[in-house]
């Protein structure tokens, strides 16, 4: 995952080492010899989050079917390159971005090579960081602090920033509904407003400003990740 320019803000930056089978990018990236990058996660709901991975050195449907073992929520594979692909996978719970989002830190990167995960936060400096690492320990106890350091913050992995680039697959309407959300704050950690609030502003209902919503990020997050896969197609997800 590339980095961001700092934006000057002070922060605690912790990393904790993550080696436990039960989460689908750890396991997938130890079975299959490959690397799993999070790059990207997003609210979907007030309790759903949707992570984009990307895979290499293995066939991204092998993280598909895990996560839909494991987790029991779907997931589905965006786009393929010659070496691995791009996934989404819906998470509610258990998910350990999602815990230190909780306990108050700022998620920054999620990877797993060959078995061992990393997963990095920044905790700002209104929040203490003893308590967000207690926290997370806790809800995972496999989970191992490896590094703890002061340094200034990055653009985070949860929120919806520096896409401008990417519009141009948009329809108008997936892309009033997207402007919306960014400036309501729907995208936001803590969010500054609900899919409920979203879907009063533009007089549609939840499901459909869901459907907008989804149908526009995977085309902002595919158009991150581009490469011409036609030839991949027709070899299917075997």
């Amino acid at each position: 995952m590339s980095q961001q320019p700092g934006n000057g803000r002070a922060v605690t930056r912790v990393e904790f080492d993550l080696s436990d089978g039960s989460y689908p990018f750890v396991s997938v990236s130890a079975s299959e010899s490959c690397s799993v990058v999070l790059e990207k996660c997003l609210p979907q709901s007030d309790d759903t989050y949707a992570e984009f991975f990307s895979v290499e050195g293995a066939r991204p449907n092998r993280l598909v079917e895990r996560a839909e073992d494991d987790n029991g929520g779907e997931a589905r594979v965006l786009d393929r390159t010659s070496d691995g692909g791009l996934v989404e996978i819906d998470v509610q719970n258990n998910c350990p971005i999602v815990s230190l989002a909780d306990a108050g830190a700022v998620p920054q990167t999620a990877r797993s090579v060959d078995g061992q995960g990393t997963i990095v936060a920044d905790v700002p400096s209104q929040t203490e960081t003893a308590a967000v690492i207690d926290s997370f320990l806790t809800a995972h106890s496999e989970a191992e602090l490896a590094a703890k350091k002061q340094r200034e913050s990055i653009v985070p992995l949860f929120g919806f920033q520096n896409y401008a680039s990417h519009t141009d697959s948009l329809t108008d309407r997936q892309r009033e509904v997207l402007t919306t959300a960014h400036e309501a704050g729907y995208y936001n950690w803590p969010r500054g407003a609900t899919a409920a609030d979203l879907a009063e502003l533009l007089d549609i209902s939840e499901p459909t400003l869901h459907k907008h919503l989804r149908a526009a990020e995977q085309k902002l997050v595919a158009t991150m990740f581009a490469c011409p896969h036609d030839e991949l197609a027709a070899d299917g997800d075997s």
